[in-house]
């Protein structure tokens, strides 16, 4: 009767441990596809984070570059050309020399009121002061190696006034661009912080929803944790009790065996 409950319990204990082992199975093959869900979201919202300070940077640079075309000092239809040496001058200084002599240089004869006279220039005339100058031959006229007085150009053709008007209109666009481009650059460089800004709070925001999709996850990988913590625990305790009870199993069959007179 001993024996036959002995053999009772080991099976019962064997079934357990079969039990817990697949139990234990399953919950491994649970635990890893919720770890490839985890890293699945991590990676979703890792790649949306990058796009975004990716795009950010495109915007700034996008912003920079119209602002400053805007203005006339971006590449955009820019006649100035670094590699064609240290002469020549931006499109934003040509646009403007021309702007101030159509609008009047003040080198003419002075008035009454101690002014001196606005004088003007039209198309032509800022044309050949422009080709003048871009060829380097904006300067005094020499015959025979002679300066000739009042006189300027290749040709000897610009007349003192016009040369003055130039170099006058010339040093105030020069300074006019030096102004908008600390303007463009404070533009830029606002544009930039306030793309920053967003860009923080987008990412926060993204983290946030991150977050909200790892909690279940999260949770069921603590659970299963716990499970699989509490299966191995069992486990462990019905493979001890299970090998005792073969152990019993083993003496049990050993002392009932017929000795036929040799014990």
């Amino acid at each position: 009767m001993a024996f036959l409950l002995l053999v009772y319990e080991k099976m019962r204990l064997q079934r357990k441990v079969n039990k817990l082992t697949l139990r234990q199975t399953q919950l491994s093959s649970r635990k890893e596809r919720i770890a490839k869900n985890i890293e699945k979201v991590q990676k979703m919202y890792s790649s949306k984070i990058t796009n975004a300070e990716k795009q950010a940077q495109l915007w700034a640079s996008q912003a920079k570059n119209s602002i400053f075309n805007s203005m006339g000092l971006g590449m955009q239809n820019q006649m100035f050309n670094p590699m064609g040496g240290y002469s020549g001058i931006t499109s934003f200084v040509a646009g403007r020399i021309g702007q101030l002599l159509a609008g009047g240089v003040p080198v003419g004869e002075k008035g009454s009121d101690g002014k001196a006279a606005l004088v003007k220039f039209g198309e032509g005339d800022y044309n050949k002061l422009m080709q003048e100058y871009c060829s380097g031959t904006l300067k005094e006229y020499t015959e025979d190696g002679k300066v000739v007085k009042g006189k300027y150009g290749s040709n000897g053709d610009i007349t003192e006034q016009q040369y003055k008007a130039f170099m006058m209109s010339l040093s105030m666009a020069q300074s006019n661009q030096s102004q908008a481009q600390f303007m463009a650059q404070q533009m830029s460089s606002q544009y930039e912080s306030n793309v920053s800004v967003w860009t923080e709070a987008y990412k926060a925001q993204l983290e946030e929803e991150q977050n909200a999709a790892l909690l279940p996850l999260e949770a069921e990988e603590t659970d299963i944790d716990l499970d699989m913590s509490s299966c191995e625990t069992q486990l462990a305790d019905a493979r001890a009790r299970l090998d005792s009870i073969k152990q019993a199993c083993s003496e049990e069959i050993k002392n009932s065996a017929p000795t036929f007179g040799l014990g």
